[in-house]
């Protein structure tokens, strides 16, 4: 029986250090590494099974960035001859005497040769560091590309790398005397974010839009595999999927897992968006093949099962843990126009993805279905379950488009983004539903004129006010409106009545009532958004010259003079002014556009 177990030990030992296939339990630190030296890295070239690749190091760039090293290597085998650095490698393990010394994660393009940059282990490992300590975030630098001199560099590294005509140099010394500094245009390898249910329009409206927070190449795919998840071959070399879209509609970003311990998982070997702190799912992928390009080549890849979530994204590598998850936000998005189409999808739940997710996820919707071009009335409703409330927010309102964009959607995205990122209370959006009914009408009415009944007024006397509008293509309307003179208006004093859209309502508003902009709780902030004008009424605004304030979002209007004087002399925060004034608003079937302004004069009894 002894026996039987040191062969059974000594089988798992010859499994675990043979050749290329041997997990690497040690680590090798950038000083113990020279030019010159030979290894291997681990990756998928193919479905899920992990190859090896051929590696000499070039050498090392001291103080990379944030005091780190940067190991330069020359990758070759596999398809690598072919085409060169793969965006989907980012994360590759790279092993020199079966010792981990790194992840691929930097490279060139436009390269004919296979040569990378190597995030060292050492500057990895911190990210697990920082995750078990659950620090805050690290802002995330502007630009990850090293253009700096290479003078302080070894010599011999930079005769290498200016023969493999990766080094330019800067134009500015180019007519001085001085000794020419050298360019490293060093960037981090593209993540390819593989994405399915879009249709070639909206990959190409939303392509600068990932292009502002992260290195992706977009490109379609036929969405999860139905294959359970075998945790077990899970290892370094592994391919690896984020997913931040998932269901009609899906959206990943592919890399490679670089370290695994126990259910904790290192990858990429830099950063997704470099958010700090996060919450994404986890889940495996699987390979299809390689698109070779000159410019990058790409693995195209699907997610498999969701196996864990990423906790952290910093400059040097993702990390995440097996086992735990991540709650996303279900989606309905009901498209009702030309074609009925209804989109049920699920979206991460982060302040700043989420808006963008949501953005990509309607736009697509509505250019899937939609017109680009031309006129288009559309009428929106947003509802926005937010946990602890027992209504959803809900948001209502019309638009008109006549260009290639969609300029509603904003209407959409501005609410979830205050509501994420409000600074009162921390808020868990539990579910979206917009719903978007859409007609090829120009639906515009001008606010042509307006006309009163009596331009001498007293208090509390009741005015009529004839509207006339202009709708597109139409003929006049005539909207009447009663309005009633304040009872408290100063005898000899004027009264302002405006006639306006929602637009010139909203400016109009900044100026007299500043303090409705800027909400004192959670609830006013959504107050703001609900109650917010309506772009098919017409707003009727009567302005008096009595003064009022607004105090910690709650208006007060007409106050007394003595308590005014008193309220401005107050040594506490929060008071604005408040111009004092009625409101009414008049729905109608149109979208009102225009403003028009008529003085009343009050009777002086005196």
């Amino acid at each position: 029986m002894r026996d039987i177990k040191k062969i059974l030990f000594f089988c798992c030992l010859v499994l675990i250090f043979s050749s290329h296939l041997a997990l690497a339990w040690e680590t090798m630190d950038t000083d113990e590494i020279t030019s010159g030296m030979k290894g291997y890295g681990r990756t998928v070239f193919s479905g899920k099974h992990i190859e090896s690749f051929d590696v000499e190091v070039l050498g090392i760039l001291k103080n990379w960035e944030a005091r780190n090293d940067m190991i330069l290597i020359k990758m070759t085998g596999g398809p690598l001859e072919k085409t060169g650095i793969i965006a989907g490698m980012s994360g590759s393990p790279v092993y020199i005497d079966d010792k981990l010394i790194g992840a691929v994660s930097h490279g060139w393009s436009y390269s004919k040769d296979a040569i990378a940059g190597v995030t060292p282990i050492r500057a990895m490992m911190d990210v697990l560091e920082i995750d078990s300590r659950n620090r805050k975030s690290i802002p995330a630098g502007k630009d990850n590309t090293w253009s700096t001199s290479l003078n302080t560099q070894d010599s011999n590294v930079v005769a290498k790398l200016r023969s493999y005509g990766l080094l330019y140099e800067d134009e500015w010394f180019e007519n001085s005397n001085s000794r020419q500094p050298f360019i490293l245009d060093l960037v981090p390898i593209q993540t390819p974010l593989i994405v399915s249910g879009f249709d070639y329009k909206s990959l190409t409206r939303i392509s600068p839009l990932f292009g502002k927070i992260g290195r992706f190449s977009l490109h379609s795919s036929s969405g999860e595999n139905g294959e359970p998840a075998d945790l077990q071959n899970f290892m370094p070399g592994s391919a690896v999927a984020v997913e931040i879209i998932r269901g009609d509609l899906s959206a990943s970003a592919i890399g490679t897992v670089t370290y695994r311990d126990g259910n904790d998982i290192l990858a990429f070997g830099h950063p997704i968006i470099q958010i700090g702190n996060t919450d994404l799912p986890m889940a495996t992928a699987e390979v299809h093949t390689i698109l070779a390009s000159q410019a990058t080549s790409t693995k195209m890849a699907s997610p498999g099962k969701v196996i864990g979530r990423i906790t952290q994204d910093r400059r040097s590598a993702i990390a995440g843990k097996i086992g735990e998850f991540t709650k996303m936000i279900p989606c309905r998005t009901e498209i009702q126009g030309s074609l009925n189409v209804t989109y049920n999808f699920e979206v991460v739940h982060d302040r700043i993805l989420t808006p963008l997710l949501v953005q990509m996820a309607v736009e697509n919707a509505l250019l899937a279905t939609e017109k680009t071009v031309g006129n288009k009335s559309i009428s929106l409703s947003l509802d926005i379950d937010v946990s602890g409330r027992k209504e959803p927010v809900r948001i209502v309102n019309e638009f008109f488009d006549s260009g290639p964009s969609w300029f509603p959607i904003y209407n959409v995205i501005e609410p979830i983004t205050m509501l994420l990122n409000n600074e009162f209370q921390a808020a868990e959006i539990e579910s979206i539903k917009l719903v978007a009914r859409i007609s090829e009408q120009n639906n515009i009415a001008f606010i042509d004129n307006i006309r009163v009944s009596n331009k001498w007024v007293s208090p509390g006397e009741e005015v009529l006010i004839d509207i006339r509008l202009k709708p597109y293509t139409r003929d006049y309307a005539f909207i009447p409106v009663k309005i009633n003179v304040p009872d408290d208006v100063t005898p000899g004093s004027s009264i302002q009545v405006i006639v306006c859209d929602a637009m010139n309502s909203k400016m109009l508003e900044m100026t007299s009532a500043p303090g409705h902009f800027s909400p004192s709780s959670f609830e006013q902030l959504i107050h703001h958004f609900e109650d917010g004008e309506r772009n098919n009424s017409i707003v009727v605004k009567i302005r008096s010259d009595r003064k009022g304030l607004t105090y910690m979002g709650e208006d007060f209007p007409s106050l007394p003079n003595s308590f005014l004087s008193i309220m401005s002399l107050s040594n506490q925060s929060g008071a604005t002014p408040l111009q004092s004034e009625m409101v009414k608003r008049i729905p109608t079937e149109w979208l009102i556009n225009g403003k028009q302004t008529i003085n009343l004069f009050v009777n002086n009894d005196n």
